[in-house]
């Protein structure tokens, strides 16, 4: 991290060390909060076939809800979906990724 930093408990600190350096995308150094969260990033960014894919206009972009098999054909339908059938808040990072 930036400098020395002190936290109140070790669940304070597991935490941040979860949400900003246990899943960090090799490729970029961009952290995640979550295996989740670096799985789609490293699919949507990085791999050449979803990219070619995402080029013809095919549906690549999952849902970020586990269980839920919808795939979308651009990150804004995702969001809309994301809102309209999982109560997503219109506020969320849907950037994330």
């Amino acid at each position: 991290c930036h400098g020395e930093r002190t936290y109140p408990n070790a669940a304070a600190y597991e935490h941040h060390y979860e949400t900003n350096h246990r899943h960090i995308c090799e490729t970029c150094r961009k952290p995640f909060p979550g295996e989740k969260w670096l799985e789609l990033h490293l699919r949507e960014v990085h791999d050449v076939m979803i990219k070619i894919r995402q080029e013809r206009g095919e549906k690549t972009y999952q849902c970020f809800v586990e269980g839920c098999d919808r795939v979308c054909s651009t990150p804004k339908k995702r969001q809309m979906h994301l809102i309209d059938k999982h109560q997503y808040p219109k506020r969320f990072n849907f950037s994330i990724i």
